[in-house]
């Protein structure tokens, strides 16, 4: 059946247009290239000739681009990639993504933590199948969602309208259409983070359908799988986030991204956008085809152009939130989602995908492409919901309703010093403590006396003669220890031992800052 659609293709691909459209760089896999170089009425013929070198696997083609969508069409029928290339306003831009497409460094300062339990369970039992599988649904019933069409539109208004629903009781959310050179917007809906508002958290899916080809006013292009899974899942999210009223410590932003389907358009715009405006995006997350249960683990990560050290935060992830499910590794080729326009940026992204990527949905692209041929429910996009609600929760940490918990940087109260004496024969010991200290200030203890005694001193636990944190071995009873309490701590202990035989008095002065 490929190869009968394949041949019929290449027909309609040949057909010249008497109409020139805008025409753009376009970079692209080898594997793809070589398909093109098949049809290669699609590219324009300086570009096989000028600009066809193939660097770091990847080539450039300059393309008209009313011949978008058939390249897709092609990538999708030859290398089951959605998009499978992305598009370029000039050579510069192009160049650019073709030196970075195997040099891109990502923000290595990422520290991830998983300590936020209470926030992951809450948004978790919030995800509902019935919600998603509506959401699924009312997408699905748009005759299309294609980049230039007048439904492609509506859908991406339609988005933007359930975002602002959800989230109107919010002070801390806004929902916007990013507009682009096409006439299909993307929608950004950004909840501003409590405590560190410019570290921010993307998810994405994209918004846009298409069954290759043709597509068109009255193209009948569910997109089911693709993408409306993935925006549903997103949307429970959002609705998690609200129901539960978390108030995350980072800024997260939820994107429904136009045009991927023909390039990867809108999330590069986006992404390109973001990094010339040098926004800290600590992590993103693509949601592209949640609900086809294709292979035998729950969730696959996309293993090339993501970011590793994410990846397993994924896999840890799920692993404690959710390990009833089995989790693996597929990988996609160039190009093959949005997550692509992050890393071509230098942001750390990864991709948990619904299946291997040869045992995806092999209904996308068509008019079957239908929530009934993801077996009529939403239940496979519930894990995907669940592992985006741990993702979130333990990257952007934060806090359920009104209540932040302990402040982790309190102000501490004002530096005090208490006064201690007494008197130790060689061999006893004097113990004092706990003594409540901050994080952060000094702890000072300094010691007077006769003979022979010796000042120890410990946080987290009572000092002995082996074990301590200050020792100064002084051969009289005159000794000092000025200590910085460490983080995570918040005792104080100190110890005299008597070391003469004749007995030592002592006296300590001990001054701190308690909490």
């Amino acid at each position: 059946m490929k190869k009968i659609i394949s041949r019929s293709l290449v027909g309609v691909l040949a057909i010249p247009s008497a109409v020139m459209a805008e025409e753009l760089w376009i970079t692209i896999g080898s594997d793809g290239y070589q398909t093109l170089k098949t049809n290669s009425s699609l590219v324009a013929k300086q570009s096989l000739t000028t600009h066809g070198e193939e660097r770091n696997g990847v080539t450039i083609l300059k393309v008209d681009e009313k011949n978008l969508s058939s390249i897709s069409t092609l990538m999708h029928i030859n290398h089951n990639r959605c998009g499978g290339f992305m598009v370029h306003d000039s050579l510069e831009e192009a160049q650019a993504a073709q030196v970075s497409s195997l040099t891109t460094t990502v923000n290595t300062l990422v520290t991830y933590s998983i300590d936020n339990a209470d926030v992951v369970n809450a948004l978790q039992a919030e995800i509902s199948e019935s919600n998603i599988r509506s959401t699924i649904q009312s997408l699905s019933n748009f005759t299309n969602r294609y980049y230039t069409t007048s439904t492609g539109v509506d859908s991406a208004e339609w988005i933007r309208d359930e975002w602002q629903a959800i989230t109107g009781s919010r002070s801390d959310a806004s929902v916007e259409l990013y507009n682009h050179s096409w006439a299909q917007p993307s929608v950004i809906l950004t909840i501003q983070g409590q405590t560190d508002p410019d570290e921010i958290i993307v998810l994405g899916a994209h918004l846009d359908s298409t069954v290759g080809f043709g597509t068109g006013e009255g193209t009948r292009a569910p997109g089911a799988d693709d993408d409306a899974s993935g925006i549903a899942t997103l949307t429970d999210v959002i609705n998690a986030i609200v129901a539960t009223d978390y108030k995350p410590d980072k800024t997260l932003a939820f994107m429904g991204y136009a045009a991927e389907e023909v390039g990867l358009r809108g999330s590069d715009d986006i992404a390109s956008d973001y990094k010339s405006q040098n926004k800290n995006v600590i992590g993103a997350l693509q949601l592209d085809m949640t609900n086809y249960y294709g292979s035998n683990s729950d969730i696959y990560i996309i293993g090339d152009y993501t970011n590793s050290d994410q990846n397993n935060f994924l896999e840890d992830l799920a692993e404690t939130y959710l390990s009833d499910l089995t989790v693996g590794t597929t990988y996609c080729g160039y190009a093959c989602s949005d997550h692509a326009s992050w890393y071509n940026q230098g942001y750390p992204v990864s991709f948990p995908f619904e299946a291997t990527f040869n045992g995806s949905n092999p209904y996308i692209h068509t008019s079957s492409d239908t929530l009934a041929n993801s077996g009529g429910d939403a239940s496979h996009a519930v894990k995907f919901g669940k592992l985006a609600a741990a993702y979130v929760a333990e990257l952007a940490k934060g806090y359920i309703g009104d209540d932040p918990g302990p402040d982790p940087d309190p102000d501490p109260g004002e530096e005090q010093t208490e006064t201690f004496s007494g008197n130790v024969d060689r061999g006893s010991e004097e113990h004092y403590g706990p003594f409540s200290v901050t994080p952060g200030t000094d702890f000072i203890a300094d010691m007077t006396g006769t003979n022979d005694a010796d000042l120890y001193v410990r946080f987290g636990a009572a000092p002995t003669w082996r074990y301590y944190d200050c020792r100064p071995y002084e051969g009289d009873s005159s000794e000092s220890c000025s200590l910085t309490v460490p983080s995570g701590e918040s005792e104080a202990y100190f110890m005299v031992r008597g070391y003469s035989r004749l007995g030592s008095d002592y006296e300590v002065d001990v001054t701190y800052t308690p909490q």
